[in-house]
């Protein structure tokens, strides 16, 4: 076993890491997703002004690789400005979250140079084929790189890559599920920024496709009607609203908040929420729509996952009524056992599920057998 094991999960809105150091303990990393190109002055003033503070490393997380540097997380969106960039290709900044994660958790725990490193990334199933690109960049990188300024050199003992969803299916399957190779089971990956469908057919996935029919389809749909609301702030009211769309929820989306205002601020969360309802009802019909085209006559098994998917959970439910849908509840369930406090304050116990399957795969399997291929094929 590796000195230090990472599942990654690098999601649009929060990258999350599960990790274990040689004596096996479970662990839980977030970061923002946001990363910028920065000067090596402006990040060496930075880091000489968090010195007079306590930030943890990763919250303050700056990489050097070949002479470039680059914030992560909340360092890149707080101090630097950041956005989500939603339209680079995942694998694009891949690499410099990766080394953040690996260079954070090192700091965190006092892990030398030199020690052993297994990693597990998944990708969004239509971009699975950049896991070969993200092979030859962390190979190499890891070896040579500087975080917050130390020079960090790890060996790369494997790398294990797979489509979103893969943790749910190694080690999130109900029991008395039956055989893998005797099934037909479709998986659904719904988060921030696309959606995924794919097909487990005789152990294999046979077919898949995915598109651009993230959450951010939705709020961009409402903005369309409220273009002063900010995205990230709209898609964190939109959550806590629910299926009912609460109202009490909207209030602080307001740009109203004198007392003599009341009448403004009512009229105008009114109709943010009426957007809101119009944007999620067309947003369902286009999603479902899509996945119906994808979907086999004869399925066994559905697994779902993603923030967005858990959002349309009633939808998902009716959808697929005769068949059920496996959310990875048990999972879920590990998962704030295991890490209630962080949970708890980032709401999002239900975002992790398909990592924390995926970490146990990376645990509990023989790195001999990662020197076999898995069979997919993006469109």
């Amino acid at each position: 076993m590796a000195d230090t094991t990472i599942a990654c999960d690098l999601g649009s809105l929060k990258s999350k890491f599960f990790y274990t150091v040689k004596q096996f303990k479970p662990e839980l990393m977030l970061i923002e997703s946001e990363v910028a190109k920065v000067s090596q002055q402006s990040i060496e003033e930075h880091e000489e002004v968090v010195k007079l503070g306590s930030l943890t490393p990763e919250n303050f997380a700056w990489v050097e690789y070949k002479g470039e540097h680059r914030a992560v997380g909340f360092l890149a969106k707080d101090r630097f400005n950041a956005d989500l960039n939603l339209q680079a290709p995942k694998v694009q900044l891949a690499l410099y979250k990766t080394l953040a994660a690996i260079g954070a958790i090192a700091q965190k725990n006092g892990i030398a140079n030199g020690t052993s490193v297994s990693l597990g990334l998944l990708f969004p199933y239509g971009e699975y084929q950049d896991h070969k690109l993200f092979q030859e960049m962390i190979a190499e990188a890891i070896g040579s790189f500087r975080f917050r300024g130390e020079e960090r050199s790890f060996e790369l003992e494997r790398l294990v890559c797979r489509p979103e969803g893969f943790g749910l299916v190694s080690r999130g399957r109900l029991a008395g599920s039956g055989s893998l190779k005797e099934r037909t089971i479709v998986v659904i990956v719904v988060g921030y920024r696309d959606a995924s469908i794919y097909v487990w057919q005789r152990g294999a996935i046979s077919k898949g496709a995915t598109k651009e029919l993230g959450f951010n389809k939705l709020i961009k749909a409402v903005q369309l009607y409220a273009p002063n609301q900010q995205a990230s702030r709209l898609a964190a009211a939109i959550c806590k609203a629910g299926a009912k769309i609460s109202i009490k929820a909207l209030g602080h989306l307001s740009r109203f908040h004198d007392p003599s205002d009341a009448v403004l601020r009512d009229k105008e969360i009114a109709e943010l929420r009426k957007a809101i309802a119009r944007a999620k009802e067309q947003y369902w019909l286009d999603l479902c729509g899509w996945l119906r085209n994808h979907i086999p006559v004869e399925i066994d098994e559905v697994i779902v996952t993603g923030g967005t998917a858990y959002y349309y959970e009633r939808e998902f439910n009716a959808l697929f009524a005769s068949t059920g849908v496996n959310w990875g509840s048990e999972l879920e369930e590990q998962v704030n056992n295991c890490f209630r406090t962080k949970v708890a304050e980032n709401g999002m116990s239900y975002r992790l599920t398909d990592n924390y399957g995926f970490f146990y795969y990376l645990c509990g399997t023989d790195s001999s057998l990662e020197r076999t291929k898995t069979n997919v094929r993006a469109s």
